[in-house]
């Protein structure tokens, strides 16, 4: 039972890492864009860096929902019969 529960938590961490990648390049990618626009035009507020990297986030969120969603939805899947098994004993 000891090897199943490492895979399971292995899998588990690997998964959080794909799942949250599509939301970290993408702020990534708009915290590059508006830092450039930033140093462009010499405008040093807080929110112009900032506003553009939730707006990412976001539409990010929207685009990759699907996925995430079956992903999550596939490893749960694989994770309940464990969960009761353990149970049992």
């Amino acid at each position: 039972m000891t090897e199943s529960l490492v895979a399971i938590v292995r899998d588990g961490l690997l998964l959080a890492l794909l799942l949250v990648a599509p939301l970290l390049v993408a702020a990534l990618v708009a915290g590059i864009v508006s830092g450039l626009l930033a140093a462009f035009t010499q405008i040093q507020d807080p929110s112009v860096s900032l506003v553009p990297r939730i707006a990412a986030v976001g539409a990010a969120i929207v685009l990759f929902a699907p996925s995430i969603a079956h992903q999550l939805v596939v490893f749960a899947s694989r994770l309940w019969p464990l969960i009761t098994a353990a149970g049992h004993g």
